[in-house]
């Protein structure tokens, strides 16, 4: 178990200036917090960083836009939507679903504010 799992399932990623989409901020938290994990034999006031896990599955990444995901065996543990959610229906992310949703939705192509 981590302290944040994202599942990302189709959905639509498109890049302007900043390309990154998935930004891993890893926070230092103390070691017993953390689940079989640390080795029990550990100081329980020293801190370890770390940081949760993202499944990103079926998403369109558009413009440049870079996933950064990190892999490994934590990937794994993220949560599965079918644990909360035991019926839904998800459409492919596309080209088409982005066309669609602007259209429906009432996107407007305007200027973002500049970053501080």
């Amino acid at each position: 178990m981590f302290w944040l799992q994202i599942l990302s399932q189709c959905n639509i990623y498109e890049a302007g200036q900043k390309k990154v989409v998935f930004k891993y901020m890893p926070e230092k938290v103390p070691t017993h917090n953390l689940v079989l994990c640390i080795s029990l034999v550990q100081a329980a006031d020293r801190e370890e960083a770390t940081s949760g896990w993202i499944r990103s599955e079926g998403d369109l990444f558009m413009n440049g836009a870079q996933p950064c995901l990190i892999q490994g065996a934590g990937v794994e543990s993220v949560f599965s939507a079918l644990e909360h959610y035991p019926t839904w229906t998800m459409e492919p992310a596309s080209v088409a679903l982005k066309e669609v949703l602007q259209l429906c939705t009432g996107w407007q192509a305007l200027q973002r504010p500049a970053d501080w």
